[in-house]
């Protein structure tokens, strides 16, 4: 693949997850002749790595979006690409919600429009600069290899996963045993189910991830205690689907307060839910003990760890997973502090003021796209319906700068 050194090169998305593989099918798809003039820039050598390893440490069976919602602009295309390949099994109701080996493999085929131009690079940015006033290609981005190139664009493709959320408290603990205290970004299922630890695991979350995980660590025979701070809530989604109509997105745009707009965002995300076939599970498991509206008051070694909550003492526990989220932080991202540094980003609660056509202010020609916009997209911003909503808004402005 031809090094990225010293070129020039229009648009350039970071981010080689969800968001930034869709937005370049999008691109591809209404403009073929970009391909020789976008790149998009991962750490991982293969598009989506990060998104499967997510996955996979989970042990996540099912998405939780809909089948419509997914990495292509064809509305039906995971469901022609099941019925295709006799796997219509895979979807399951009430919203033909795919498998997450028929997802993969959809985005595998996808991927191969992409992987047909040599677009995609591993490249770690170490540094993003704008040069205001430097020509048609002010962007300059470093490599953590020392490696360099200009663009004319730049589009943030970036999700939450480098923003893992640790109560302080935790914290503490956190220090005293590292390896037994960890978040679930670094826990895997299958590395648990190899370590045949005999222990019980205590998760603390009340959200999809703690179900997930409790649910498949039940299944693979782990005795499992969910701690969590409230009642535990069953919803389908992570929030109500009008937020991917246009009255509520209409509605949310009008709200001239960002800082009411970031409280809208939480109160419809809420603290996490679970759906109801992992509910289901859950409460049909024999080796999963629930306690909700439960505080951890402290935690102790005695050969395994010993937990005490305001609920009851777990005793010989060899592992804790924090299942406690992500609250994501621009500033968190080290290859940006030069920008942030050099040009004053307005932020709420970590997040950016972004234009409406998702532009970055006072920077031309950066866009956000992913959790990055949730100031102007709202909830749905980081699912993968937020990739449409996104690219909706900055499509004309990146289009205009290829043609």
């Amino acid at each position: 693949m031809k090094s990225l050194a010293h070129r020039n090169i229009p648009i350039t998305i970071i981010g080689g997850g969800i968001h930034g593989i869709s937005i370049a099918l999008r691109l591809l798809r209404d403009m073929p002749q970009a391909a020789k003039q976008i790149v998009i820039l991962d750490k991982y050598p293969e598009p989506l790595t990060e998104w499967r390893n997510k996955t996979d440490r989970q042990g996540m069976t099912f998405l939780r979006s809909p089948a419509v919602h997914h990495i292509t602009p064809d509305s039906l295309g995971i469901v022609d690409y099941a019925q295709q390949h006799d796997r219509t099994d895979a979807l399951a109701p009430p919203y033909s919600q795919p498998a997450t080996e028929l997802f993969w493999d959809y985005c595998v085929e996808a991927v191969k429009e992409i992987q047909a131009y040599p677009i995609y690079h591993q490249f770690k940015v170490s540094k993003l600069r704008w040069d205001k006033g430097t020509g048609r290609f002010p962007f300059r981005l470093i490599s953590d290899k020392n490696e360099g190139f200009r663009s004319s664009c730049v589009i943030l493709a970036i999700g939450s996963e480098d923003c893992a959320y640790v109560p302080d408290a935790y914290r503490v603990w956190q220090r005293l045993y590292p390896h037994r205290i960890i978040h679930s970004s670094r826990f895997s299922v299958n590395d648990y189910q190899r370590l045949r630890e005999t222990g019980k695991i205590v998760i603390v979350g009340g959200g999809l991830t703690a179900g997930t995980l409790a649910r498949s660590l039940s299944e693979r025979g782990h005795n499992v205690v969910l701690v969590a701070r409230k009642q535990l809530k069953t919803e389908q989604f992570d929030f109500p689907p009008i937020w991917l109509g246009p009255k509520a997105l209409t509605e949310f745009a009008g709200e001239p307060d960002f800082q009411r707009r970031y409280q809208i965002i939480q109160e419809n995300r809420g603290e996490g839910s679970i759906t109801p076939d992992v509910m289901e599970s859950l409460e049909n498991s024999d080796n999963i003990k629930i306690l909700p509206e439960t505080l951890i008051r402290n935690i102790t070694d005695d050969k395994n760890l010993i937990v005490e909550t305001t609920s009851d003492v777990i005793t010989n526990v060899s592992q804790i997973i924090l299942a406690t989220g992500y609250r994501f932080d621009l500033r968190d991202y080290g290859f940006l502090e030069a920008l942030i540094t050099q040009h004053p980003i307005p932020l709420v609660c970590g997040l950016p003021v972004l234009e409406t056509d998702l532009e970055f202010h006072p920077v031309k020609n950066l866009f956000g796209s992913g959790t990055v916009a949730q100031l102007q997209i709202g909830p749905a911003s980081g699912n993968i319906a937020g990739a449409s909503l996104a690219y909706q808004r900055f499509r004309d402005r990146v289009l205009a700068i290829v043609q």
